[in-house]
């Protein structure tokens, strides 16, 4: 679906499971020990504690790093979306899908808001145009907070967007980013120069353990990719009365689905496939020793309030990992078309799984993951 773009400064945009923790249950033994570190591989910063609210007809999220985005959207497909990065020299973005199918090539789009119309072309790669400034992002926020009828418009179509709640999003946003009153806030501004706005929090900084060879591994995308010749479940794990229980329902082709992954020299990654939908495949994940020994189910914290630190969800959706990057990533989509739901990732460190980055989207309104806004974010 082609996206236009108002931007208002030159940075870049940020590209349904609450991780619930739940018991360490069907593993004997503990996990195996990770190769030591000179310096700790997650080096923890400022804690901001990430938001997400709800205003009428608009949703708001900002993250770890105090970036925030807003958005509204019908089930038609048309979607707006506001972004604001944290500190004092932030400008906001507004991104716009007009929901339509076949609109091929730069077209003039028009968000009209209360009769008023706001047109714009999209550019190459959906870029903005060049005049696209902070004065005419600026008018349309203003108009947005006021609006009691939104819509995106390509030649006689038309969609309908949910306009109640802009408002308060935009006050919670400036409230949150501590903008209230200054020059640079979204609503309320005020004479405070922009110097009064706090600097954006410091992120915590993940550094993932060197990879390892994967010869002889299914590191890539089990759903996708037939599994090695001769790679076989650890008896250890097959073993166990949860994965007993994810053999039990399975069929045939599901069952050599395994995930499989050597972290490093003492740690192998085992998923265990336990059920599918059309579009989602379900995976208890193990770590053990190359021989088998010290099965654990495998940690992977995350920043939200459910359960104790190390702790995570017995169940997982479409675990992917990347060797060549040391990353574990989950998503359950909400629906097929892959536009709403939570993609979690995870990076292999020398202390072992640390959370990288997590975006979520709780509306399936044909926005792609690239723009859904971030929850948790690191360096590295």
């Amino acid at each position: 679906m082609r996206v236009i773009s108002l931007l208002a400064a030159a940075a870049a945009l940020a590209a349904c499971d609450d991780g619930a923790a739940t018991s360490k249950t069907g593993a004997e033994a503990t996990p195996p020990t990770s190769p030591g570190a000179a310096a700790s591989a997650v080096e923890a910063a400022p804690a901001v504690r990430p938001e997400i609210r709800e205003f009428r007809d608009w949703r708001a999220v900002c993250d770890n790093g105090n970036a925030c985005v807003a958005w509204t959207g019908s089930n038609e497909g048309g979607w707006i979306r506001i972004g604001m990065e944290a500190g004092p020299d932030a400008r906001p973005t507004v991104v716009a899908s007009e929901g339509f199918e076949g609109a091929d090539g730069p077209s003039m789009v028009k968000l009209k808001i209360d009769g008023r119309e706001y047109p714009w072309r999209g550019g190459p790669q959906d870029a903005a145009n060049a005049d696209a400034g902070e004065l005419r992002t600026r008018n349309i926020l203003a108009a947005l907070a006021a609006a009691r009828s939104v819509s995106l418009v390509l030649g006689d179509r038309t969609v309908e967007v949910p306009a109640s709640g802009a408002s308060a999003t935009l006050l919670w946003i400036d409230e949150r980013q501590g903008r209230l009153g200054t020059t640079t806030a979204l609503l309320r501004k005020g004479d405070r120069p922009a110097s009064a706005v706090p600097s954006a929090p410091a992120l915590p900084r993940v550094r993932p353990a060197p990879a390892v060879d994967q010869k002889g591994f299914a590191a890539a995308n089990p759903m996708n990719d037939d599994p090695p010749a001769g790679l076989r479940v650890p008896a250890s794990i097959e073993g166990l009365e949860a994965v007993k229980a994810c053999r039990a329902e399975n069929n045939e082709y599901l069952d050599k689905a395994v995930l499989a992954a050597r972290l490093d020299a003492s740690t192998v990654l085992w998923g265990i496939p336990c059920g599918s939908g059309a579009y989602n495949a379900t995976y208890v994940l193990y770590t053990a020793r190359p021989d088998g020994t010290g099965v654990s189910l495998a940690e992977l914290p995350t920043w939200r309030p459910q359960g104790a630190p190390g702790e995570t969800d017995l169940w997982l959706v479409n675990p992917v990992y990347d060797p060549r990057a040391q990353t574990l990533t989950v998503f359950p989509r909400g629906r097929g078309l892959g536009d709403c739901g939570t993609i979690q990732t995870w990076t292999w460190t020398a202390d072992g799984f640390a959370l990288s980055e997590e975006r979520t989207m709780t509306d399936c309104q044909g926005m792609g993951s690239d723009r859904w806004p971030t929850t948790w974010r690191t360096r590295g």
